[in-house]
């Protein structure tokens, strides 16, 4: 064949080689503006737990103060109750009936649910009467108890006179009703203040 002939034929010739095709760069969506947002939520979070840990923390605290107000008054009531024993103790070991006194001092019988220094019904006469009272004017009960602000005291009183008509002939058909006062403080000044009557025959 004529090589002018065979060189048209071969322009003719579809290309059977692959022909790259320029592609476009696929787009990215936008990357959102970084706000802190991550911050601001794990402040928050934090927060939100210091909160929560002083709340317990002073919770705990209270707790515990309420266990050691509690403690500090039963020991002042177990005091008190031990003066106030003590008190009756020395009513039954009364050999005679003792005189009482219109005042108050260590040691003594006293009335002073009936009249005070005025004149005047002092139904409740140990309202007011601070430590320094009770040191001045109340029997000082012998044993000391460890946790308690000073050892406990006690007053006696001849509160009243009963008369129930007793068959035996051999004893007093009146019978003089005495009331003991008690009062112990505990090391955080806890007062407890306990009374009791006791009944004598002279």
């Amino acid at each position: 064949m004529h090589p002018i002939i065979l060189a048209a034929i071969n322009q003719t010739k579809p290309a059977t080689g692959k022909r790259a095709i320029p592609q476009e760069p696929i787009p990215r969506p936008p990357r959102p503006k970084e706000q802190g947002a991550v911050l601001i939520i794990a402040l928050v979070m934090l927060l939100i737990l210091t909160l929560l840990g002083v709340s317990v923390m002073e919770s705990s605290v209270v707790e515990e103060r309420m266990a050691g107000n509690n403690l500090d008054r039963n020991i002042a009531f177990q005091a008190a109750e031990a003066s106030l024993r003590a008190g009756e103790a020395r009513v039954a070991g009364f050999g005679n009936r003792p005189e009482p006194i219109s005042g108050v001092t260590p040691g003594s019988v006293s009335v002073l649910d009936r009249v005070n220094a005025t004149g005047a019904i002092e139904p409740n006469w140990w309202a007011g009467k601070n430590q320094a009272w009770w040191i001045t004017n109340g029997t000082e009960y012998n044993e000391a108890f460890e946790g308690t602000r000073g050892n406990p005291r006690f007053i006696i009183e001849e509160y009243d006179e009963v008369c129930d008509g007793a068959v035996d002939p051999t004893i007093r058909q009146c019978k003089i009703i005495y009331r003991v006062t008690s009062i112990a403080r505990g090391g955080r000044n806890a007062g407890v203040l306990l009374q009791s009557l006791f009944a004598r025959r002279y």
